[in-house]
């Protein structure tokens, strides 16, 4: 999976370049008729991408923080319970079960 997307961004990366090379003309850029000027058609493309990743990777790293916070709750919560079946077992003597949900038979 990893050499999949590895060769499709370097095509994607390639097909970039070529396209910069091809496509040399100006294009006019405005913003809402108070700004107007002509950027090379290769820039403006590149912006776009740049300007479209750091948006998508701000929107990523902003929406896993909960989901990261979820997790390591989780996680002490299960290692909590863990340590209290152990102890819960010992004083009642018996040798401590497997705390993964297995019978333990193998």
């Amino acid at each position: 999976m990893r050499y999949l997307k590895t060769s499709i961004l370097f095509i994607l990366a390639i097909a970039g370049v070529l396209f910069g090379v091809s496509n040399q003309q100006d294009a006019t850029v405005h913003f809402f008729r108070y700004f107007s000027k002509s950027y090379p058609l290769y820039l403006v493309l590149f912006a776009s991408f740049f300007a479209g990743t750091l948006v998508s990777l701000i929107y990523g790293i902003l929406s896993n923080s909960g989901l990261k916070n979820d997790e390591r709750r989780l996680t002490k919560l299960v290692n909590d319970l863990k340590e209290r079946l152990r102890q819960t077992d010992s004083a009642k003597g018996q040798t401590p079960g497997r705390t993964d949900g297995s019978a333990g038979l193998f």
